[in-house]
């Protein structure tokens, strides 16, 4: 067996740039709670899409609605479910 096919895949590169994420009526600590917590769900989803589902797609903007946070909902909680739109908006894109 040659030593190429013992070696995993390499993921596909993934480039990813949020100019500003704005976070009101969060406090400086609950919002980097929130911002950690998105981050890390983030790059966890998008590292469980194929290279094929993302080959050659690009985007400037991403159009998303507007996400409150439920009330009593933690500010990591919060953070993840955004980062899953952010996701099904990429995915979608991908797909067109």
């Amino acid at each position: 067996m040659s030593r190429a096919a013992r070696t995993p895949a390499a993921p596909a590169a993934i480039t990813l740039s949020i100019g500003s994420l704005a976070l009101p009526g969060y406090s400086r600590r609950d919002g980097q709670r929130l911002a950690g917590a998105f981050e890390h769900e983030l790059g966890r989803l998008l590292a469980q899409l194929s290279a094929r589902e993302l080959q050659g797609f690009q985007a400037e903007r991403l159009q998303l609605p507007c996400l409150q946070g439920l009330a009593g909902e933690r500010p990591e909680r919060t953070g993840q479910r955004l980062a899953r739109v952010i996701a099904a908006q990429l995915q979608a894109g991908a797909g067109e």
